[in-house]
């Protein structure tokens, strides 16, 4: 393995939420940058809980796209660092020296990650557990990365 070879640490599967919707997405932190992949969009119904239309909505959109995603999603595992980023348009990276701080909050239900560089706030959510998120991400985070558990 040559010293400028680059590879991929893990992959860590997140929504970010839009205005109108979510976007799932996938990180992975690679041991020179974090690859932010597109996996696909809910729309504003699968946010709607409100209401048991609302929640139908979701229901229905997740079980039409879920297989198209998970297919897509099970693919980009394998690819390299490069191949990954040019799998859709929308894929881009954040240089680790872009990262001020990364912020892991583990609430009873998710884990939200908070991502801040010198140009934008990033807000995640996963399911994945902190511990497995904190040994993908600070291995080149290091004191950059705090975690806060609410109970």
């Amino acid at each position: 393995m040559g010293e400028g070879l680059e590879v991929v640490l893990g992959e860590i599967p997140v929504v970010y939420l839009l205005e109108m919707g979510s976007e799932r997405l996938i990180l992975f932190p690679t041991n020179t940058r974090i690859i932010v992949a597109r996996v696909g969009k809910r729309g504003a119904g699968a946010m709607a809980g409100a209401g048991l239309l609302g929640r139908l909505s979701g229901a229905l959109e997740d079980l039409f796209k879920g297989g198209r995603e998970s297919l897509s999603k099970r693919g980009l595992g394998s690819l390299s660092p490069e191949k990954i980023l040019g799998s859709d348009r929308n894929n881009f990276s954040i240089s680790y020296s872009e990262v001020v701080s990364v912020k892991i909050l583990r609430t009873p239900f998710t884990t939200s990650i908070m991502l801040l560089t010198h140009r934008e706030k990033l807000e995640f959510s996963t399911r994945m557990s902190v511990d497995r998120v904190v040994t993908i991400l600070g291995k080149n985070l290091g004191s950059r990365l705090a975690v806060k558990i609410v109970e």
